[in-house]
């Protein structure tokens, strides 16, 4: 199911990219239940699915993963999909059957790219080309595909354009918040009665983009992109399918080009760089009244991070130096079909191995440059290649019963290994893969893998013109991985002198998460129909006093559209309540609740025109998201440690045309 908008499914919620105005194709996850997005850019949005985030959430696109080149996630994965040339974003509701990723404790989300159609009988020359424009930071997306396609055969060429000035909030103008990304892909693809074959390769192009939340801004991003993916049909009941990507990330950062420049010596540059690839191999096999899959899978990714002084050439910090953290992963998953519903099992295991070569740090004067020395020593010295074995199952029944009501039972247990900055981050950084508390971390090289234990409960059932789908769920963590004050004196005290402020360091806690959400549509004649969403989710630690970090407090939207052939027209009203159960190792912030009006149009006059308005914040309210970061630029109208807010009412208008 392919709907514009939102989802009303037991299953998995998808909406269709290129028919939503974004710059940031994660703001999309804003309209599925349960989903939410924390902020730190314009185009550096971290997926978030009911209290999880990060590298919890597993985000593929086109089957597989990304590498990503930045320590702290100004690459997020869906920064690599611009909206555009996006054909769909599908979260999976609840527990995500081990067959789509390994490590996906937080859930699963998939995007992939519209490269258009196969033509149904001879060559044939299809495509579009689309802009949007917004007054507010005269923001400017533009796009375009070119398909060749016959019944076999088909070429496809996609690209993409986005760039965007300093926006501005009721309160005045965010600096930095202007933006600019070029993306583009060249695929070619094949299907036959048995076999089917895609392959590509892209580049991803990003340029002085801000990232207000973040110590600094993106300067460059520069990525190569590639893949193949295959499947043939052995028989009637047996198929094999292969999928390989690999990227090449170089990036480099600064707190001095995009921002209010500090002093010359607290200037810093840092140049970082991700590559790797992903392998999966796959086999279904077609049983009495089941089916049974089985596939393995493999990841590897180095890293690298340099920071450097533009004034000081002495000052050299090998921050990551030779990191690599490989997945190795297999797994079985089996289905059948029953009287009045389905079931379904799944096994994966899994072996985590990370390593980190000698890190060094020169140009650090005075005490200062000791106590750096000390550290880099004392990590030098250590064993620096950890590794984990973990196990992930799941069981999943549906029933439906005779009033048409679908019910669900999900239970499940989901692991993640640290990530190699939970791990190698040995000097006091804020290199923390997005989190955006202003605290300086350090890492760990003793932590265990997180295991989550979770239950879900829901049901989709239709009354006639209503159609809803709520669920509930509850996740028991053990070993979440968060900061805790740290006792490494040595590393406080570097803390102090850079900062004013001790170090945390990641440690094993214990916590849980639990919630609900739900989304539902109500036809109410043939051209008009109110639709929505809800989500609520509360996260604690369960062995001390206190909330998880960044949640998204409770919210809900309800949408009115009135719709025909050719046009539809939606008025939605979105609330978020307020959010007072915030996190104290780390000193966040709390922010009250608000409500906002958006309007959005959209015409057809004829087969292949397509004409979009929409209007945000539309009562021109100020607003805090509360998973949105805090400021960390000065030059900004927002104070530096007020969390940034929400832009004014804003206009954007654009075009699609299809031949």
């Amino acid at each position: 199911m392919v709907v514009v908008g939102r989802s009303v499914s037991t299953g998995v919620s998808r909406t269709e990219i290129n028919r939503e105005m974004l710059i940031d194709t994660a703001t999309a996850l804003k309209d599925m239940p349960g989903a939410n997005v924390n902020s730190n850019g314009a185009l550096t949005g971290i997926a978030q699915y009911r209290g999880m985030y990060g590298d919890r959430v597993a985000v593929v696109i086109d089957h597989l993963g990304i590498v990503s080149g930045g320590p702290n996630a100004m690459d997020a994965p869906l920064s690599y999909v611009s909206p555009m040339i996006t054909g769909e974003l599908t979260v999976t509701r609840g527990i995500p059957g081990v067959s789509l990723a390994p490590e996906a404790i937080g859930g699963h989300i998939a995007a992939e790219l519209a490269r258009g159609e196969f033509a149904p009988q001879a060559m044939d020359l299809s495509g579009f080309v689309g802009s949007r424009y917004s007054a507010n930071g005269n923001l400017a997306t533009s796009a375009a595909r070119l398909t060749l396609a016959g019944v076999s055969h088909k070429l496809t060429m996609l690209a993409e354009v986005d760039d965007g000035d300093d926006v501005a909030a009721p309160v005045g103008t965010i600096r930095p918040s202007r933006f600019h990304r070029e993306r583009s892909d060249l695929s070619y693809a094949f299907t036959g009665d048995r076999a089917s074959l895609l392959l590509f390769a892209g580049r991803l192009d990003t340029d002085d983009t801000g990232t207000p939340a973040l110590p600094m801004d993106i300067r460059f991003i520069t990525t190569d992109l590639a893949g193949m993916q295959a499947g043939f049909a052995v028989s009637d009941g047996v198929s094999l399918s292969a999928r390989v990507a690999w990227n090449d990330v170089e990036h480099l950062m600064d707190n001095f080009g995009l921002r209010a420049a500090p002093d010359p010596m607290r200037q810093r540059e840092n140049f970082t760089t991700g590559r790797g690839g992903q392998l999966r191999l796959g086999g279904t096999f077609a049983l009495p009244a089941s089916t049974l899959e089985v596939g393995i899978d493999a990841t590897q990714a180095d890293h690298d991070a340099t920071i450097t002084n533009p004034n000081n050439g002495l000052l050299r910090i090998a921050n990551f130096n030779d990191v690599s953290r490989d997945v190795r992963s297999a797994f079985v998953e089996w289905r059948r079909d029953l009287a009045n519903g389905e079931i379904e099992l799944g096994l994966r295991g899994s072996r985590v191995a990370a390593k980190a070569g000698i890190v060094s740090a020169s140009g650090i004067m005075g005490d200062m440059g000791s106590r750096v020395e000390e550290l880099a020593d004392a990590f030098n010295a250590a064993d620096r290649s950890p590794s984990w074995n973990t196990v992930d199952a799941l069981a999943r029944y549906r029933h439906f019963d005779k009033s048409g009501t679908e019910w669900r039972l999900e239970i499940g247990q989901k692991s993640r290994a640290p990530s190699y900055q939970e791990l190698f981050l040995w000097l006091p950084m804020q290199a923390t893969g997005g989190l955006a508390d202003g605290r300086s971390y350090i890492g760990d090289l003793a932590l265990d893998a997180e295991q989550s234990r979770e239950v879900v409960v829901g049901l989709g059932r239709n009354f006639g013109r209503v159609t809803l789908s709520p669920q509930i769920f509850y996740r028991r963590v053990d070993g979440y991985i968060q900061g805790v004050v740290s006792t490494n004196m040595t590393a406080n005290m570097v803390s102090m002198m850079m900062s004013g402020l001790p170090a945390l360091q990641f440690a094993n806690v214990d916590a849980e998460i639990w919630g609900g959400d739900i989304a539902w549509r109500v036809g109410l004649s043939d051209n008009w129909y109110l639709d929505g969403i809800a989500s609520y989710v509360r996260g604690q630690r369960r062995d001390a006093d206190d909330d998880l970090y960044r949640l998204a407090p409770p919210n809900a939207t309800v949408g009115l559209t009135w719709h025909n052939d050719a046009m539809k027209v939606t008025t939605e009203v979105v609330g978020y309540a307020r959010q007072d159960d915030v996190s104290l190792y780390n000193g966040e912030q709390g922010t009250p609740g608000y409500g906002l009006v958006n309007a959005m149009f959209e015409w057809s006059p004829g087969n292949r025109l397509r004409l979009e308005a929409r209007v945000d914040n539309l009562l021109d309210r100020a607003y805090q998201d509360h998973v949105a970061g805090v400021n960390r630029a000065g030059g900004s109208d927002v104070p530096v440690g007020v969390r940034l807010y929400g832009v004014e009412r804003t206009l954007a208008m654009g075009f699609a045309y299809s031949f």
